[in-house]
């Protein structure tokens, strides 16, 4: 069976090489601008806000993500040295601010006292401040998008305590995705947050271990993988295999949504194509050509054969 299976996989990719992908000449494109994506059918997540309109992590960027209909908006926090949880990317402020020094050896007044100065448009938002976790919390309540919330890997676990805190006591729990690099940091805030989705983030680095992953998130009950787009069918076929969600970070052309959708992802995080309407409900995309046509075959057998 399993040959069988590998055989019905190589003629789908084959086939798939010969599609036919289609685009519109747009400023902003929308991931529907694409023949072989339907409407509503994926959830799309901007990277940092909307940061391909405003600077990366920055109240206008999410606010813009709201704007422009995006399902989530993802952020980077970590605390500061007093226990503030800020959202800033890099390990310091170096690179986004006009200050500098690590996020953790800073309190919140010293960062507070910072502003924005580096970023795509930053001139059209003088005087930007780097957020609060919690003010970033409430314009994803306004807009009804879902906080895709990335804790950084220089986050001591032990502080973990006061983040599951100040997410659980929000109204809007229930919308949260957690995502984070540290295995020792999702370990634990699924053990705090049990009924939140966690996801592993794997990244293109030569070390990184796929399968490993895979295991470690079987062993923590985390809920799926969010992985860079530089691994193949391969890693997206056994993570689904094993019973993980899968997420993907961070396509941003038309050609790579259509890639990954054909091998069953439905979650994608990107810095510039767009959604077309603010939310939209899962349903199966109809078999259009000979590529589609193998995979879905694929699905339908792994649901009958492989447990």
């Amino acid at each position: 069976m399993k040959k069988v299976l590998s055989f019905i996989l190589v003629l789908g990719i084959l086939s798939g090489a010969f599609s036919v992908c289609a685009f519109a000449d747009t400023e902003v494109l929308s991931v529907y601008s694409s023949d072989r994506i339907h409407e509503g059918s994926v959830r799309m997540t901007a990277h940092r806000g909307f940061s391909q309109l405003a600077p990366e992590n920055t109240l206008p960027s999410f606010r813009l993500a709201g704007e422009y209909g995006f399902w989530g908006a993802e952020c980077d926090t970590s605390p500061t040295s007093d226990g503030v949880w800020v959202i800033m990317h890099d390990d310091t402020v170096d690179r986004t601010t006009d200050g500098e020094g690590k996020v953790g050896e800073l309190t919140f007044e010293e960062i507070s006292s910072l502003t924005i100065d580096c970023g795509n448009n930053v001139e059209d938002y003088p005087g930007t401040k780097v957020p609060t976790l919690t003010e970033y919390l409430d314009i994803c309540k306004e807009y009804g998008m879902h906080p895709v919330i990335e804790i950084k890997p220089c986050t001591d676990v032990e502080s973990l305590d006061s983040l599951a805190s100040l997410l659980l006591s929000r109204d809007e729990k229930d919308m949260f995705i957690i995502i984070s690099f540290g295995k020792d940091i999702c370990a634990r805030i699924k053990q705090l947050m049990p009924e939140t989705p966690v996801y592993l983030l794997i990244g293109g680095a030569a070390g990184d271990d796929f399968p490993e992953g895979i295991r470690f998130c079987l062993k923590n009950r985390l809920d799926g993988i969010d992985f860079a787009t530089v691994w193949g069918w391969e890693m997206v076929l056994r993570t689904q295999l094993a019973g993980l969600k899968t997420m993907v970070w961070t396509p941003d052309d038309i050609e790579t949504v259509e890639k990954y959708y054909l091998w069953g992802v439905r979650d994608f995080t990107t810095n510039c194509l767009t959604p077309s309407e603010p939310e939209g409900g899962f349903h199966q995309p109809s078999i259009r050509n000979l590529s589609d046509f193998f995979y879905y075959m694929i699905i339908m057998l792994q649901s009958v054969f492989i447990r």
